[in-house]
């Protein structure tokens, strides 16, 4: 039988047709009738998005595509690695059905609603409509509605475990239709308004600094030095006047400390643009690093207009929150400045 469009296994089977269109960032919201789904985030709480806003990973697991400065912070690289946009592990929670309970409530498969003496699970199955499911047979919710109504008391977010960000099972959160046990009703009634974890939650990466006045401030061991240098290599005298070639470092603030770790930005006909955004593209890759830029502008000799063109190269760290580079303070105030 063929899964309805708005179950997880029709919405997943969706998800693999428009796959494609998901990832080049088309508008998908259509798909679903403009239906929200609910899902919970890394901090364990509910959220809502549309269809063409996430995929699905290997493991099955909802991955919300975003630079929503809440969720950068949980960004694993997947398949969308070539871009700044972050991809987040969530759970898959429901999705919105379109009817309300008795007190005004929104009413999301994955929901748990009181009809008469009985608590039931809110799902698609084969009807054109959203049922509460019992152990051997279902309501519609139109005719719930009509017939003595339901509240909404619970959802099945409860009991999770951190692992289900890693590898999603749906029948975890589809437990049973229907709650007669007094224990598992109060659970699920404690899940109404968040999700409730046994184990924990996913660890954010870690937070940097997004800008410095010294940049001895912001280094440690496990910084990456970032810095400009020149293509080819100028012949230059040393001390005793005697010639050699070198490459020239646009460097204006050297760390005092040690460097451990380095990334050099070659310059090439004024390729300014290009490096720094694959340098962002870098440090969006590997969140677990911290880039920080060596200021250059008295080396490359900016007058004040090419130092607000400059800036302009850095807006994709706050369009699309980069937080893992860190650059002279001078480049935010340009940025905020242009603003204005």
């Amino acid at each position: 039988m063929t899964p309805h469009k708005f179950s997880y296994e029709g919405i997943f089977d969706l998800e693999r047709k428009h796959h494609e269109d998901i990832l080049k960032r088309k508008p998908l919201k259509h798909i679903l009738e403009g239906r929200r789904i609910r899902f919970v985030n890394p901090k364990g709480r509910f959220d809502f998005c549309y269809f063409g806003d996430f995929y699905f990973d290997t493991g099955n697991v909802m991955i919300l595509i975003t630079n929503d400065l809440s969720y950068t912070r949980y960004h694993r690289p997947d398949q969308l690695s070539n871009t700044l946009w972050s991809t987040v592990p969530v759970i898959f929670a429901g999705v919105e059905t379109g009817f309300k309970d008795d007190d005004g409530n929104e009413i999301f498969t994955y929901d748990y609603c009181d009809f008469g003496r009985y608590r039931l699970i809110v799902q698609y199955l084969s009807f054109d409509e959203p049922c509460l499911m019992a152990d051997n047979h279902s309501v519609p919710l139109s005719w719930a509605k009509e017939h003595g109504g339901f509240r909404k008391s619970g959802t099945t977010l409860y009991d999770l475990k951190k692992e289900m960000f890693e590898v999603f099972n749906p029948w975890e959160i589809w437990r049973i239709n229907q709650f007669n046990d007094a224990e598992e009703r109060e659970k699920a009634h404690n899940a109404l308004k968040e999700p409730v974890f046994v184990d924990g939650l996913p660890a954010p990466s870690k937070k940097w600094s997004r800008t410095y006045s010294d940049i001895d401030d912001v280094m440690d061991d496990d910084a990456v030095l970032v810095y400009f240098r020149s293509s080819d290599k100028e012949t230059v005298p040393d001390e005793d006047g005697e010639l050699y070639e070198q490459y020239v470092y646009y460097i204006d603030n050297y760390p005092s400390s040690e460097v451990k770790q380095k990334y050099e930005m070659v310059m090439d006909h004024e390729n300014y643009q290009q490096l720094l955004y694959e340098l962002m593209l870098k440090a969006h890759r590997t969140p677990e690093k911290c880039f920080v830029l060596c200021d250059f502008f008295e080396s490359i000799v900016m007058c004040d207009n090419c130092k607000k063109e400059f800036a302009q190269y850095f807006k994709p760290l706050s369009e699309y929150q980069i937080l893992n580079v860190v650059v002279p303070r001078w480049i935010v105030e340009e940025l905020i400045i242009g603003e204005i």
